[in-house]
């Protein structure tokens, strides 16, 4: 049988991989439709993934409000501000650098979680986390001389929320099943973005091509945010949110193989240090649980 902590860290891998499908095809979507406002995508996004949470509750409304604690509407609220500012982050400062700032939530994740948690990282996955900062930013490292301080301070507000988000979803997940938490982030983003559609100017898609692209996001980052919250139950916080820096480094990968990027030397770099100590050493750290395990 695999060990809990392995199995934690397999089922962060399979989220980091829906939600690089899920960052792909919100990509495609607005670059066939430029004028598409990240409010429009975002709304859309959430509606699909209220929809399929609903049918997975299969309509029960007990199930989807859970224990209504306080974790699980912070986990809403921090889930939803941390869209919406690395959505708005993306067009100031770039794909790669937005990410990196919106990953830093590792880093906080590694800090708080003793004292909101009390769950004591060990040296090594401070190295992961480190280390994956390192990769994060050689990855996103701007290229130009165009730097938009809003954009990062949205970027930096995204990083920290998330950590606060992750955080919840370990705190709520001991009482709540996967889909109740998924609920609370999804509907707060809804909320959020119905309100920021009715007071902004919103352009929404009007190509059938766009529709279908939002609507595999929807898919996708409703399988990433079901499968990370499981992982969230099986796993210690800080080891799995320095594993979740996959995600840039799938996506970095992605736009590799199918879009036909050409990383620069620093690019490459950073993506050799995501690989090693961002995904490598939680996992290896992560394959110990059988040795740490005592004995029955």
């Amino acid at each position: 049988m695999t060990p809990p902590p392995l199995r934690a860290a397999l089922t962060m891998l399979a989220a980091c991989g829906c939600f690089t499908v899920m960052s792909f095809a919100v990509g495609a979507a607005h670059h066939g439709d430029p004028q598409l406002s990240s409010i429009a995508s975002s709304a859309v996004r959430s509606a699909v993934n209220l929809v399929i949470i609903v049918i997975i509750a299969r309509g029960s409304l007990a199930r989807l409000v859970g224990d209504r604690r306080p974790a699980l509407w912070l986990r809403g609220i921090a889930g939803a501000i941390a869209l919406l500012t690395y959505f708005a982050a993306l067009p100031r400062v770039g794909i790669g650098e937005a990410a990196f700032l919106n990953n830093t939530s590792a880093f906080w994740v590694a800090a708080l979680s003793p004292w909101l948690l009390g769950e004591r990282a060990r040296g090594s996955i401070w190295i992961a986390v480190g280390a994956s900062l390192i990769g994060l930013a050689l990855l996103g490292w701007p290229r130009d001389s165009v730097h938009d301080g809003i954009g990062r301070l949205l970027g930096a507000i995204s990083g920290l929320s998330a950590s606060f988000a992750y955080l919840s979803v370990r705190r709520a997940s001991g009482t709540n099943a996967p889909e109740t938490i998924v609920f609370y982030f999804i509907a707060m983003s809804s909320l959020l973005c119905m309100v920021l559609a009715a007071t902004t100017p919103v352009i929404w898609p009007d190509q059938a091509a766009t529709w279908a692209w939002l609507f595999l996001a929807g898919l996708a980052a409703t399988g990433g945010q079901y499968t990370m919250t499981r992982a969230y139950q099986l796993g210690e916080a800080a080891p799995l949110a320095a594993l979740a820096t996959a995600s840039p480094l799938l996506s970095a990968l992605s736009g590799v193989v199918i879009l036909g990027e050409r990383p620069d030397g620093l690019a490459w770099l950073g993506m050799g240090v995501l690989a090693v100590a961002g995904v490598g050493l939680p996992l290896w750290d992560a394959g110990l649980g059988r040795a740490r395990e005592p004995s029955r």
